[in-house]
């Protein structure tokens, strides 16, 4: 979905959202936590030319509202491993979804990019059968740029997150620890 939206200094904000559903057997408060707590470099492990996130720097809080931390992708031919951007939460309800938010981005191949947001919404459909609704809108630059976001969104991020919900929902259905307690 492509959404322009006036502001009152009259620029145009560009936006592409994907979303994807599923449905997780387990308890809801794993469901929950799956995707902010869980072991991450397991579910966001590379696809087509995204190489894997391995680490994170400064992530003490994570987990928390406000928490922060920054992901490290491991390098390639073309770029050396780095931090790729600055992730943050910006809302939490507990068992009910989390959106965080991703800015700085420093990484050569998000130029087209100035923020991110994802969300994770989950609803207790019955016992052990969770609703999982996923999504991120990611925000063009510029209307040059545009283009350039709607193919990132639409082909490599959608992959990326049809595989990292695989991964995602393997740790909720595991019952092992999270790599985060908070």
């Amino acid at each position: 979905m492509i959404r322009f939206k006036l502001r009152k200094s009259k620029i145009i904000i560009l936006k592409v959202t994907v979303y994807k559903k599923s449905i997780f057997s387990c308890e809801i408060d794993r469901a929950f936590k799956a995707p902010i707590l869980g072991d991450a470099t397991r579910f966001l492990n590379g696809y087509l030319c995204q190489p894997p996130i391995i680490g994170f720097e400064n992530d003490e809080n994570w987990g928390l509202l406000d928490g922060i931390r920054y992901p490290i992708i491991q390098g390639n031919f073309f770029i050396k491993a780095h931090r790729v951007f600055k992730d943050q939460i910006i809302e939490k309800n507990d068992n009910r979804f989390w959106k965080w938010e991703l800015t700085n981005f420093t990484s050569p191949y998000l130029f087209f990019a100035y923020r991110a947001i994802g969300s994770w919404r989950v609803q207790k459909l019955s016992h052990r059968k969770i609703s999982v609704l996923y999504s991120y809108s990611y925000f063009s630059k510029n209307l040059l740029c545009h283009p350039i976001n709607w193919l990132f969104v639409k082909i490599q991020l959608k992959g990326m997150m049809n595989k990292a919900l695989i991964g995602i929902k393997t740790q909720a259905e595991s019952n092992k620890d999270f790599y985060y307690s908070n």
